[in-house]
């Protein structure tokens, strides 16, 4: 049983009723949709927080809902270009707990910031090697990716460590690359499809601390927007930890442009961390 996957529940209330997904293990709710007055959805939400000890609230709306939730004390954290069938999304949060807002390394993120939009202009080289094959992962590749995933990862926002759940997750429109050395996965990558918005959510990128360094998860990033290309999905996006320079680099050198910050989005490598967006539209 996948006890980490987020629960999609149905909030009734009085003039309306909302979708919510209940996140235990990085301690957030997700607004998926709704109808009625959203004060009275929060309400009903702010009880079912204090149950799971969730401390953020969040939902990706348009236009339209950044006035209506901000009077609610949201705040917008990231701008997402043609993210909802070609209109801009934008990603809204309520923290409901003090520390939960809290970035303690603000001075070091915004350094790799920096950094990355240092490499924007440059040409990547997809440099590949004769000893690494590059190929799409199956559902018999579970267990070892999973194996890979725990030897790179202490925590992982999704239980990428369970092999059940990364075939959970091929069956629902995440589609997997991986790099072999001598026949074993060495590096991953995946494309997360939104097949009603057609966006695609670039993540799940792992290599082994050996291998790092030459340039696989760029040609990974490569490959899978190739394929997304091909299934006509021309939104691409990821998170990355706003901490580590490496894939805020990567998808920098991709022509990815910074969309904001993620505030203690993700329970990731041992806590919570904040994750910068990077986009990329077509």
């Amino acid at each position: 049983m996948l006890l980490d996957i987020p629960k999609t529940e149905r909030v009734d209330f009085n003039g309306g009723y909302g979708v919510i997904k209940v996140d235990t293990f990085n301690q957030r709710i997700k607004i998926v949709a709704f109808e009625g007055d959203i004060a009275f959805l929060l309400e009903k939400i702010e009880i079912i927080a204090k149950k799971v000890n969730a401390g953020k609230i969040f939902y990706i709306g348009g236009e339209a809902d950044i006035k209506v939730f901000k009077k609610n004390n949201f705040i917008m954290e990231a701008k997402v270009y043609s993210f909802l069938k070609g209109e801009p999304g934008y990603f809204l949060s309520k923290f409901l707990k003090q520390e939960r807002k809290m970035s303690l390394y603000v001075p070091e993120e915004e350094e790799v910031l920096i950094r990355s939009r240092d490499y924007i202009k440059d040409n990547y080289e997809y440099i590949i090697y004769d000893k690494y094959e590059i190929r799409d992962a199956c559902e018999e590749d579970a267990e070892q990716l999973a194996r890979l995933y725990k030897s790179v990862f202490e925590t992982y926002p999704s239980p990428m460590n369970n092999g059940e759940y990364i075939k959970y997750a091929m069956k629902n429109h995440v589609y997997f690359k991986v790099i072999t050395y001598n026949n074993r996965i060495i590096s991953s990558a995946s494309a997360d499809m939104d097949p009603e918005n057609y966006n695609a959510e670039m993540t799940d990128c792992a290599t082994e601390v050996e291998h790092r360094g030459q340039g696989l998860m760029g040609r990974l990033i490569l490959e899978l927007e190739k394929e997304m290309r091909r299934k006509n999905y021309n939104v691409f996006y990821s998170t990355a930890r706003s901490i580590s320079a490496g894939m805020n680099i990567i998808f920098a050198k991709h022509n990815y442009e910074y969309g904001g910050k993620l505030v203690n989005h993700c329970h990731i490598c041992g806590g919570f961390e904040n994750m910068n967006i990077w986009v990329k539209v077509l």
